[in-house]
């Protein structure tokens, strides 16, 4: 009779354990709805503080971080974007590493390309979308998204032979030493992506985002008492 006792006691306290941060989690997801994503990353970091395994919590925790890096850079403060991108991706890792369901690890691994994107790692990006895609195919956001990248780092690599045929050219005139800082700093600029290349980054990320917003939306559950891990 003890023993049945401590049983009961251990499922009462696992189960109150797991809706702390199933409800914690939800109390982040209306925040993300409502678009205050602060706010919802802290909820988020309160559920992962709970459990820093629950794949749910650490998923969310990067699309909270990569929704503040996009209107981040969205508005030209790029350092701050891109602080906020890079532990995005360090959430989006660990999600991938925390679960076996092919779905999830597809989900993970084409979030980590967006915000790869968003911080122009262009082959990095590319190989994610690439994982993505073996594990779920039909996924057509990775695809649109693989093409874009694969076309800006063809674009980036054009670019930067064509420097080298510039620089090739500087040795044989003997340029002057003024006429070559002109070439440097174009060459710098050069290496960088154009504000149009951005902009159609932004452009793909956030089409994408308004039909996840969508999706959301549906998925709102209308009794609150018929499911209690509403964690998408």
């Amino acid at each position: 009779m003890r023993g049945i006792f401590v049983i009961i006691c251990v499922l009462i306290s696992t189960l109150s354990f797991s809706q702390d941060k199933v409800e914690l989690l939800n109390k982040g997801n209306e925040y993300f709805q409502q678009g205050e994503f602060e706010q919802a990353e802290i909820e988020y970091k309160k559920s992962f503080e709970k459990d820093n395994k629950y794949y749910k919590a650490n998923l969310n925790i990067g699309h909270s971080l990569f929704r503040q890096a996009f209107s981040l850079i969205s508005t030209m403060q790029d350092s701050d974007g891109l602080k906020k991108c890079k532990e995005a991706e360090l959430f989006y890792k660990r999600s991938l590493e925390l679960t076996i369901n092919k779905d999830e690890k597809s989900e993970s691994l084409y979030n980590l390309g967006n915000s790869q994107l968003l911080s122009k790692k262009l082959e990095e990006s590319i190989k994610s979308y690439k994982q993505s895609l073996r594990l779920v195919p039909e996924n057509m956001n990775a695809k649109h998204n693989l093409a874009l990248a694969q076309y800006l780092l063809n674009k980036k690599q054009k670019n930067q032979e064509n420097q080298e045929d510039s620089k090739e050219e500087d040795k044989e005139k003997k340029k002057d030493q003024n006429k070559e800082d002109k070439q440097k700093e174009k060459e710098e600029k050069k290496e960088e992506l154009s504000k149009e290349e951005i902009e159609q980054i932004l452009k793909a990320l956030e089409r994408e985002e308004k039909e996840v917003q969508e999706d959301l939306q549906k998925k709102k559950v209308i009794d609150k008492n018929i499911d209690l891990e509403k964690d998408w």
